[in-house]
């Protein structure tokens, strides 16, 4: 066999290897953001080589942090690590003070801005009300009053001066919801220190519970409480839509996109080759480690695959809907998937795949459909919809001219479907 056989073989091989990794990349391209989520949770539990950083989700945008809230939420973003710039700082309490401003007792009101100015990332005053009032030479009683309207307003949590109130004040509003046992904030307020000391069986004489009981407090504390506030604990129902693909306005006015990989999540492969050595069954071990690894690296591949692809193709759509992006539904401009496809070089199927059921956070912080990026005559329908409402009755054939006049090419039966539809949806 010539050497060129025997290298033309060899890539088949190793194609042949990467094709289970390539199809499983691109099946997890149809995968929403959650349910990349729920792979990534089933993955952390079966792989012990797979682990997650230290951190915790930000509570604006759910990206893996260390502490607090990630840059683009906090807008204490340095040019190191976002060269190319940032939006506008978008916060999770921005409507904080406007809810609580129509709660606290009018004699207060100055103080609300003051006080809110001492919340930290996480939600929690980095005072106690008696040292802000003095920081701020504010009355105290002012100070406790601003501080009760924003608790009553703000998700449970909110204000607290300590990580041991900021979790009872969740527990309490799960409890109240029935979500908890009755006896859990109570566990939070007094025996915190002695959970993470493992001495359980203090926590059993003080609160008459069993150790079973205490057991499964510390797992509701683990599982449904946050070190931050988080509107989630309101109610279920209420939780922030999530989504798969980001957008950020820098200053200059463009745009941004970004999609969560492994990086955003906190994913890494743990190294514990040192930990086996010396261990009995050295082969089986090095298999087992290297079995393990290969998983943990292949589920990265996928995450990154699926995050790259979106990425291109939302960026591309962008580049075509910039100014439906910056002035509204009237300068959407008539993008199909296909041509997008086309664009990048992809099978119009992929760019299917990547946008069905995905959704898209807007600069302002709101989040619809990917697919609005898409489609024919969203421009047509709004400039019609404007049309009806100042022209009032009016034939078809009107309506049409007056597109016409707005640079919209339409045919009278197309303003008939249109406005039948438009009469359909009010």
């Amino acid at each position: 066999m010539t050497n060129q056989s025997l290298q033309l073989q060899a890539g088949v091989h190793a194609e042949l290897r990467a094709l289970p990794g390539l199809l499983n990349a691109m099946g997890m391209l149809a995968m929403t953001h959650d349910e990349v989520t729920q792979a990534t949770e089933r993955a952390l539990a079966e792989n012990p080589v797979l682990e997650r950083a230290d951190g915790h989700p930000c509570p604006g945008c759910g990206r893996h942090v260390a502490s607090g809230t990630c840059p683009r939420c906090t807008g204490r973003a340095t040019a190191a690590q976002f060269p190319g710039g940032m939006e506008p700082a978008y916060d999770p309490f921005a409507t904080l003070e406007a809810d609580a401003g129509t709660e606290v007792r009018s004699d207060c009101r100055h103080a609300l801005t003051l006080v809110i100015a001492h919340l930290t990332p996480r939600g929690l005053l980095d005072a106690g009300p008696e040292a802000i009032a003095a920081a701020e030479n504010l009355e105290p009683g002012h100070v406790h009053e601003a501080v009760r309207a924003i608790k009553a307003v703000g998700p449970p949590g909110i204000a607290a001066t300590s990580i041991t109130n900021l979790l009872a004040a969740q527990a309490d509003a799960l409890a109240e919801q029935g979500h908890v046992p009755p006896w859990l904030p109570h566990l939070v307020r007094g025996h915190l220190g002695d959970l993470a000391a493992g001495s359980t069986a203090v926590v059993v004489r003080a609160m008459g519970l069993t150790e079973a009981q205490v057991r499964e407090g510390l797992a509701l504390i683990k599982d449904q409480l946050k070190p931050f506030v988080s509107a989630e604990t309101a109610s279920v129902a209420e939780a922030a839509p999530t989504a798969d693909v980001f957008l950020y306005r820098r200053p200059d006015g463009s745009l941004e996109v970004e999609v969560p990989a492994s990086a955003w999540f906190g994913l890494q492969v743990a190294d514990l080759s040192a930990g086996l050595r010396g261990a009995s069954g050295t082969t089986e071990a090095a298999q087992w480690l290297t079995e393990h690894e290969l998983a943990a690296q292949r589920l990265l591949y996928q995450i990154d695959r699926r995050a790259g692809a979106l990425l291109r193709i939302t960026e591309c759509a962008v580049t075509h809907q910039k100014d439906f992006l910056d002035r509204g539904t009237g300068h959407h401009k008539p993008l199909t998937r296909t041509a997008v496809a086309q664009e990048l070089g992809l099978h119009p199927s992929t760019v299917s795949r990547a946008v069905s059921g995905k959704r898209l956070r807007l600069p302002g912080g709101t989040v619809e459909d990917l697919a609005c990026m898409f489609g024919k005559g969203l421009a047509a329908r709004a400039a019609l919809r404007e049309s009806i409402t100042t022209a009032g009755p009016a034939s078809d054939e009107h309506l049409r001219e007056m597109l016409a006049r707005g640079g919209f090419s339409v045919a009278r039966r197309t303003v008939n479907k249109y406005r039948h539809t438009l009469q359909q949806g009010a």
